[in-house]
Formats: structure tokens, sequence, C-alpha cells
């Protein structure tokens, strides 16, 4: 291309109503990190010292992936998420509610996204007014509150 060449353009998808994201490829993109989600809750293992390894790369377990317990000692609202999936794919369902009680709430969250966001994508219009509509939102403000719901008793001993 020379200088004198216009540079390329690009077609945009169709923008998202909130935040000007294109929503197509916003879609995707939540998409791909829910099958990784769950592809990873399936492919990786809790260790007995509750660190976090690959199958069949043991004794390579991955490092410490919460800032809050690694630099101040303390547990975010997080802690336990990885490690409650893990054990949700593996159908232990009590200790993953030990770790995290949110943790099959977002579980279920993270399933969810599957047939929502394929919906979207191929233009079924119910899912396309449901996108449209506020209850994402709330949704997501549920599993926040539930997330800092748990922390809160946590730190509180219950």
């Amino acid at each position: 291309m020379s200088v004198s060449e216009p540079l390329p353009t690009l077609e945009v998808d169709e923008p998202c109503d909130r935040d000007m994201v294109p929503r197509r490829s916003h879609d995707v993109t939540m998409l791909c990190i829910t099958v990784a989600v769950l592809v990873l809750s399936f492919a990786l293992r809790v260790r007995a010292d509750q660190r976090v390894e690959l199958l069949g790369l043991s004794g390579l377990p991955a490092p410490e992936m919460c800032g809050s317990r690694l630099w101040f000692g303390l547990e975010c609202p997080g802690c336990g998420l990885t490690r409650g999936f893990i054990r949700l794919a593996s159908g232990d369902w009590s200790s993953a509610i030990a770790l995290n009680r949110a943790a099959p709430l977002l579980a279920f969250a993270v399933l969810a996204q599957i047939p929502y966001r394929l919906a979207i994508l191929f233009g079924w219009p119910p899912a396309r007014r449901l996108a449209k509509s506020s209850w994402p939102n709330s949704v997501g403000w549920v599993l926040i509150v539930a997330l800092f719901g748990n922390w809160l008793l946590k730190l509180f001993g219950v």
C-alpha cells in the first residue's frame, strides 16, 4: 500500500445500546470465555494443599491467583470460585459450597451464557429483546450481591 492510498475501511457490527461495543463481537467474546471457563473446570484439579493444577501435570501447580490473599492475607469476594467450579465439575457440591457459597449460582450463570449468547448470535428475537432490556444488568447485580454477601459471611465467621 502506498502512502497516497486511503486506509481500508472496517465493517463494524451493530453497537450495543449501553456501551457502544460491537454487539456481535461482545457476544462471541463472552461465549468464548464461557467455553474456556467450562473446559478449564473439567481440565483442572484441586490438590491436597488447595492449589490448582492441570490434569496430567501434577507437580506444576498454578501460582496464587488472588492478589488480595497474596498481598494482604485477606480473601476477596471471589476467593474459592476457581476451586469451587472445579469441585462442581467433579460433582462435589458440598466442597464447592464450602469454598464459596456463590459458586453454584455463578456456575449456573456461566452455563446459562451458552444458550443465551447463541440465541443472540443466531438472531432469535426474544433473546435480542432480552439483551436490550435491563434484565442482564439485574442478573449481574444479583451475582455481585451474592459474592459480597458470601464474603461478608466469611469475614464474620458464619
